[in-house]
């Protein structure tokens, strides 16, 4: 009996790792922007973490980026660089961004309905698979107008993967 208990719960564990792998992808732009909506709203920083571009797909593109002429030991210290940087760094930054974003959710007049996420431009690619936007959206009847942020759809996937912010006037135009 009680090694049917341990598979079950086994087996239940798996299925929940598995389905918030799922959940945090995004098949499209506006769902993503929803997600990062929800989470600032609902002060839930494990869900917005999740909307992030995977750190195997951030660290592979740093490789293929930085280390592309250089030997085989310089490589792998520059790997271990970069993902102790991403540890320490890189998420701690997003983390102070969306306190930030928070703060001025709690404390302004932040309408976040009748959402209309527009694609202001594309960056240059990193491959076939890894297309990065800049996108925006207004907002009616609020003291910020405008929410913008960047995006990666990656393998068909759309995940957030940089800057994040509310403005109170146009800041950028589309290109």
């Amino acid at each position: 009996m009680k090694f049917k208990k341990i598979i079950f719960a086994t087996s239940l564990l798996i299925v929940v790792l598995f389905c918030n792998s799922v959940y945090a992808q995004s098949k499209s732009k506006e769902a993503l922007g929803k997600a990062m909506i929800a989470s600032i709203q609902n002060d839930d920083l494990h869900s917005f973490k999740a909307l992030l571009l995977p750190k195997d797909v951030v660290l592979k593109y740093q490789y293929n980026h930085d280390l592309e002429n250089t030997d085989q030991q310089t490589q792998d210290s520059l790997m271990a660089e970069h993902e102790a940087a991403y540890d320490h760094k890189v998420i701690p930054r997003y983390e102070e961004k969306f306190k930030q974003m928070v703060k001025l959710n709690q404390a302004s007049n932040v309408n976040w309905s009748h959402l209309n996420f527009l694609i202001l431009y594309k960056a240059e690619s990193k491959g076939e698979e890894y297309i990065p936007f800049f996108i925006d959206t207004k907002l009616n009847h609020s003291d910020y107008r405008h929410f913008y942020f960047d995006a990666v759809r990656y393998k068909g996937e759309w995940y957030f993967s940089g800057n994040m912010e509310l403005t109170k006037g146009e800041k950028y135009a589309l290109k």
